[in-house]
This record gives structure tokens, C-alpha cells and sequence, in this order.
């Protein structure tokens, strides 16, 4: 429970001058910045005299989350808990009028929190508490940039004791005074492409150079799964006749076909073997 960062670390509003002789380009290649949120440009940085030691025990520290929800409750949220509209407006660089939550603030803050959302997900409990929930570090957390090689690393960190998650945030090598605090957005993913993927939020890129052609796989690997699978497949038969006043005999393990199939010429019987008709919910394995 000791947030203590503040001692080796600091927050810096990093302002661009724009030089006279920047072109169009370059200032439409500013506004592309990967910062997330407002024009405002922040960074970590490590302010504490002596730098920072990666083989210290010491060197590893605590980030509050300041809001954790889920999808569905996140408007609500907003709407109704005292300051937390205001706290993330701020954090995120939203224009924000006035004490009462407007609509349109809402709306940016909803749009404007997948920039910073981080997510988790508990590995006991009920299937309720195994749903993930999104949360968004507190402004110390959510200040530190993105770095395809990163100075730090971080991991969310769900204490039991107090039911509570942090963030663990350590460094990946030394450190000196004034040198950045950064972290691998898309973190733990190699593929170039992927990578490309997933950092959309904060790196525009057009991806117009992708094909967007999925090849159809050969005949082999459909093979392969039958084989895997045991599936013997339908045999071509024709049709059997029935009579136009004949009663179908349906076998079902399905809940909704018991409860609606109400048609006078379907009748529902326990035996697989006296059915015309199976309706499983599991996959069929032997058509024959």
C-alpha cells in the first residue's frame, strides 16, 4: 500500500514548438502523435537524482487504478458516481463544462477510454466473476507512453487480501535522471503485422499494403480434421416418402425445440433409435 513513484518519478508536459518552417506534412504527422487523449503531450520521467537500478529490490512500484468496470455499467458509471466523469475528463484531455455530467461529455469519455483501457480477468470464482473487467490506471499509470522497446514493463497485480488489483511496474534496465518511462502497449506480441494491429489506437496506419484476399485451405486440411474428429460422413440416399398425414418423431436435447415445436405433426420421443428426426445440440459425429 506504499504508492511511493512520486519519489523517483515525475510528470512533464512536453510542449512542440512548431517551427516556422514546418511544412504541411510535418505538422499533419503532429497531429498523428500517438499520445493518447488531448493535444497535451505528457511523459514519465525518472526525476529522482541517483537514477534507477534495475537490481534493486527497491525497484519496483505500485499504480492505483482509477476506475475499473465493466462494458455494460461504464455509463452508468459515469453518470452517477460523484467526480469520476470529471477525474477521467480530466485524465484524458476531454473538454469538460461545469459540475453536472452533460451527455456529450459522457460520450467523449466512453469514446476516448479504449486509449487507455487495460484488462484483466480473474481465474476462480463464478462465471459472473470470471467475466473480464476493462480499468484505467490513475494519472500517473496512464501518463506513461508507448516504446516498441520499453524502459519498464508492467502487470496487473490482483491482491486477495483487499480484493483489489494494482499494477506492478518495474524497470527492464538502469536508468538516469531524465530519462523516460516507457511500456510495450501491444506487449508480449511479435508478429509485425499484429503489432501494427494492435497499436492502431495510438499509431495511425493505413494498412492499405494488406491483402485483404483470404486463400481458401486445400482439401488436406478439412481432411485432417475429419480424420481427427472420427466423422464419418452422410452416404448419398434418396429421400425417404412419407405420407402426407405422417407424425414426425423428434429426438432433442435442445430446451427451446421441446418448449416451441408445437406443430401437430411432430411428436417428441426419448429414443434416439425410433426418431425421424435428431435435433442435438452436440455435434453429430457418425451421419450414418
Amino acid at each position: 500500500q506504499v504508492f511511493d513513484a512520486g519519489e523517483m518519478f515525475g510528470i512533464m508536459q512536453v510542449e512542440e514548438v512548431e517551427e516556422e518552417s514546418e511544412d504541411e506534412a510535418a505538422r499533419e504527422a503532429h497531429k498523428k502523435k500517438p499520445n493518447p487523449g488531448s493535444e497535451l503531450c505528457y511523459k514519465v520521467i525518472v526525476t529522482n537524482e541517483n537514477g534507477l537500478q534495475a537490481a534493486d529490490p527497491n525497484s519496483i512500484f505500485l499504480i492505483d487504478h482509477a476506475w475499473t468496470c465493466r462494458v455494460e455499467h461504464a455509463r452508468q458509471q459515469l453518470q452517477q458516481i460523484p467526480g469520476l466523469l470529471h477525474r477521467m475528463a480530466n485524465l484524458m484531455g476531454v473538454e469538460f463544462h461545469g459540475e453536472l455530467p452533460s451527455a456529450e461529455a459522457v460520450d467523449q469519455v466512453l469514446g476516448e477510454m479504449w486509449k487507455f483501457n487495460q484488462t484483466y480477468q480473474l481465474s476462480h470464482g463464478t462465471a459472473e466473476e470470471k467475466v473480464p473487467v476493462w480499468y484505467i490506471m490513475d494519472e500517473f499509470g496512464s501518463r506513461i507512453q508507448h516504446a516498441d522497446v520499453p524502459s519498464f514493463a508492467t502487470a496487473p497485480f490482483f491482491y486477495m487480501p483487499q480484493q483489489v488489483a494494482y499494477t506492478l511496474l518495474w524497470p527492464l534496465r538502469d536508468l538516469d535522471t531524465g530519462e523516460e518511462v516507457t511500456r510495450d502497449f501491444a506487449y508480449g506480441e511479435t508478429d509485425p503485422l499484429v503489432r501494427r494491429c494492435m497499436l492502431l489506437p495510438w499509431a495511425p496506419t493505413d494498412l492499405l499494403d494488406v491483402s485483404s484476399h483470404t486463400p481458401e485451405p486445400p482439401a488436406e486440411h478439412y481432411q485432417a480434421i475429419l480424420e481427427e474428429n472420427k466423422e464419418k460422413l452422410p452416404l448419398a440416399i434418396d429421400p425417404v416418402v412419407r405420407p402426407s398425414d405422417h407424425i414426425f418423431r423428434v429426438h432433442t436435447d435442445v430446451q427451446q425445440v421441446l418448449s416451441h415445436l408445437t406443430h401437430p405433426r411432430f411428436t417428441f420421443t426419448q429414443s434416439e433409435a425410433d426418431a425421424d428426426i435428431l435435433y442435438n445440440f452436440s455435434h453429430f459425429k457418425d451421419y450414418r
